[in-house]
């Protein structure tokens, strides 16, 4: 499973081998500054919309990489029966993602401990 590291002014979604296999990508970098929201989602499957680009998805079962639908960019990586945390970004320095939702461990935990080093 991914995890979020906080290190400085920075937030990185750290991915297993497999996972960046699964999402044709690596880490995700973004700065803490470029976060505006975080929230819990309990069907993080649900979050990836519109065009798969690129990415792997199984309907129902797993979703990992990009997702393009409406103008936004989002970074999905969630399975079924998971639940992870939705971080929306704001500027233009955060590799052209719109927002972030990955299946974590404990996503209250990491969601209120991303809101603290964010000062949100």
């Amino acid at each position: 499973m991914a995890k979020i590291v906080i290190t400085g002014d920075r937030l990185t979604v750290e991915l297993t081998a497999w996972e960046k296999t699964k999402a044709v990508h690596g880490d995700v970098t973004v700065p803490l500054g470029s976060v505006s929201e975080v929230a819990v989602v309990d069907h993080p499957l649900d979050a990836a919309k519109g065009l798969r680009a690129p990415g792997t998805s199984v309907p129902g079962v797993t979703k990992a990489g990009t997702w393009i639908s409406g103008g936004e960019r989002r970074f999905v990586l969630a399975s079924r029966g998971e639940r992870a945390v939705r971080i929306t970004l704001t500027g233009g320095s955060h590799g052209n993602f719109d927002e972030l939702v990955v299946a974590v461990e404990d996503p209250e935990a990491r969601a209120a401990e991303i809101r603290t080093a964010a000062g949100r």
